[in-house]
């Protein structure tokens, strides 16, 4: 299945051959050769899921765990092996349905939702609110939205992996809903990122009277999990927020 000449990444772009197909997807470049791109991973599962949520659990005792952009609800099943009272959501169809979500993931874990409207959760209801992977998907507009439905639902801590760049050896680019995304020029769109920038600019976008960054959480954090679980979210950004007042 070949993409291109898209204006937006909708629901559908996140398909069972963006998560599940063996091949990926196809995509033809402006010289005419054609490359594939996808997680190719045909059940889902995560093995680095275990250690992550174990940790999470050592350094919250979260009573509730919400994960926005959840993709296929694997980080939830494992999330809820290390006793942690998970659910979320996601904007993929696919992911969330019957046939795509994670096996060990209950209907009941996750529905699917865009992040960009309002979340249907009650204020402060999950002490830990977690993100992988999913701001790097948000366009700049809707930015401002998600992060305040972030905040709003979370009573203790946040959790966010986030695909940046340096700014200086890596350009990152921010697309406009509606404007023609290069997928036949620059592959890093084809995972469907439409605002990449630096960690700085994100923490400029995260500040908040109420919560503060903890440096010391996130090196506790990298000091609980293997290397070679978390390598490539040591290549991005592992940032932890807590509430004024949550210790």
């Amino acid at each position: 299945m070949v993409r291109e000449a898209l204006t937006e990444f909708t629901s559908e772009y996140y398909d069972y051959h963006y998560y599940a197909d063996p091949k990926g997807i196809e995509f033809k470049l402006v010289d005419g050769s054609t490359q594939h791109w996808g997680y190719l991973n045909v059940d889902g599962d995560f093995l680095g899921a275990k250690e992550i949520a174990e940790a999470w659990q050592t350094m919250f005792h979260p009573q509730g765990l919400l994960e926005f952009g959840a993709g296929r609800g694997t980080v939830i099943a494992y999330a809820r092996d290390a006793g942690i009272a998970a659910e979320g959501f996601d904007y993929s169809a696919y992911a969330t349905s019957d046939e795509g979500r994670f096996h060990r993931c209950r209907p009941e874990w996750l529905i699917c939702h865009d992040a960009t409207t309002p979340w249907p959760y009650p204020d402060a209801s999950f002490d830990l609110v977690v993100g992988l992977d999913i701001m790097e998907h948000i366009y700049e507009e809707d930015v401002v939205a998600v992060i305040r439905e972030m905040y709003r639902v979370a009573r203790k801590y946040v959790f966010l992996e986030i695909a940046t760049v340096d700014g200086v050896k890596e350009i990152g680019y921010k697309l406009n809903r509606g404007s023609r995304i290069p997928l036949d020029e620059d592959g890093r769109t084809w995972a469907g990122h439409v605002y990449v920038t630096t960690e700085r600019e994100w923490m400029d976008r995260l500040e908040h009277d109420e919560w503060w960054r903890r440096r010391d959480l996130e090196n506790w954090f990298i000091s609980l999990v293997p290397k070679e679980v978390i390598k490539n979210w040591l290549l991005n950004s592992v940032i932890i927020l807590s509430k004024v007042g949550a210790d």
